[in-house]
């Protein structure tokens, strides 16, 4: 597969714009920012621009540091070489800078969304999402996704006063939504954030109506698509689970992860370029939703994973969620969600003067925020030490296995 470039005519038009110094009408302005607290993180410093001090809140927030401990596809192989969420973020912060550069958008603000956009993801990936949505609603009448969970995180766990169009961007970034055409959402106040937060709790098909309301919102979530569809190829065949390339078809965006994110890349710029939406060419868009199925068929649903998730994985939420939830209501305030979260939480608001008292929050609420923010190894250990009478039990695939290593 050739990796594709721009046309000579895109080339040409592209240096003419910006000898002339031509911006995008449509991309965000740092004046335009808008933030819930608007006391506070409004002064004007040059070398912190609005949404690089999104950037700088995020990195610095606890869930920030988990993203490395959380898997993104292969969740029982202990193999340093596979994505962690961190990773992913970190792809996506680049495909979607790459886009936002070319298209003349704001790279700060796409940046932001980009990094802060898997925060509240659960332990095991998107099997974990669904296990801890099984139990939140079953409970609660409430569905937890974990776009809707990264925007609570940043707006109010960590009460740090993100502006609306980062939130939006992480609230809409929804990655497993396949689209030919991103037009822009109309959230353009807290109340229409709140409204659409609220809406996704309650009603299940609503996470399918959001609509970012920045075009940079919307490179962010095209971007996601493109970072994992070929580096889930790579980690497939990294820990043995594809042998070669030549289980997916060769379409006009390539089969690997460089052809894939390159070739998308230059298509998405070509037909969006100084337009009012994000826009991909009927080929690649039909190869990428291609890329996806074979995806889905030959990687995320093939193998025993899925075994692992239903017949440990679910009971050890089960029963975690239920003495998680027991310890919340007899205040057993020895109880590592106390010490490990609720105290912790209570802390950090304090040092951004909100004395909102977590603790008196929701108890269904509160258990699902603490389970969404364990990575794969303490949501293991947690299990251990707060369910040790339980049976359950994961067995990893070791380091070195399939080696028959007999010393000289």
């Amino acid at each position: 597969m050739a990796y594709n470039n721009f046309s000579s005519e895109f080339i040409d038009r592209w240096n003419a714009d910006t000898d002339k110094g031509i911006s995008n009408p449509y991309r965000c302005k740092n004046e335009d920012v808008v933030r819930r607290n608007p006391k506070r993180d409004m002064s004007q410093r040059l070398h912190r621009p609005p949404f690089c001090r999104d950037i700088d809140k995020i990195l610095n927030v606890p869930p920030y540091n988990r993203y490395a401990g959380k898997t993104q596809v292969f969740s029982f192989v202990r193999n340093d070489d596979i994505s962690r969420r961190g990773l992913h973020v970190q792809l996506v912060a680049r495909t979607a800078r790459t886009i936002a550069r070319m298209l003349r958008l704001n790279e700060d603000l796409t940046e932001a969304i980009a990094l802060g956009h898997d925060l509240g993801h659960t332990p095991f990936g998107h099997a974990g999402e669904h296990i801890l949505n099984d139990l939140y609603h079953a409970d609660t009448g409430r569905y937890f996704n974990h776009n809707v969970h990264s925007a609570r995180v940043l707006d109010h766990l960590y009460a740090r006063n993100v502006s609306l169009q980062t939130l939006d961007g992480v609230l809409c970034h929804n990655g497993e939504s396949s689209q030919k055409t991103f037009y822009l959402g109309t959230t353009h106040s807290f109340d229409d954030f709140d409204a659409h937060m609220e809406a996704c709790y309650t009603d299940e098909s609503a996470i399918g109506h959001l609509r970012p309301a920045t075009l940079e919102g919307c490179v962010v979530r095209i971007s996601d698509m493109i970072a994992y569809v070929g580096k889930d190829r790579q980690d497939a065949m990294g820990v043995g689970a594809l042998e070669s390339d030549k289980h997916f078809t060769a379409g006009p965006m390539g089969v690997m992860n460089a052809e894939i994110i390159n070739n998308l890349t230059v298509d998405i710029v070509e037909h969006s370029y100084l337009r009012d939406h994000i826009e991909m060419s009927d080929d690649a868009f039909a190869a990428l939703k291609t890329a996806k199925a074979e995806n889905y068929e030959r990687i995320y649903l093939a193998g025993d994973q899925g075994d692992i998730y239903e017949e440990e994985i679910r009971p050890m939420f089960e029963e975690l969620y239920e003495q998680l939830l027991r310890d919340l209501k007899t205040n057993n305030e020895s109880s590592p969600l106390f010490k490990h979260h609720i105290e912790k939480i209570e802390h950090q608001r304090r040092l951004y003067d909100d004395e909102a008292p977590y603790r008196k929050e929701e108890p269904h609420q509160i258990v699902v925020d603490y389970l969404a923010a364990m990575t794969d190894e303490y949501f293991l250990a947690a299990h251990k030490f707060i369910c040790p009478h339980s049976s359950r039990h994961v067995d990893f695939r070791s380091y070195f296995d399939g080696i028959d290593y007999r010393q000289a």
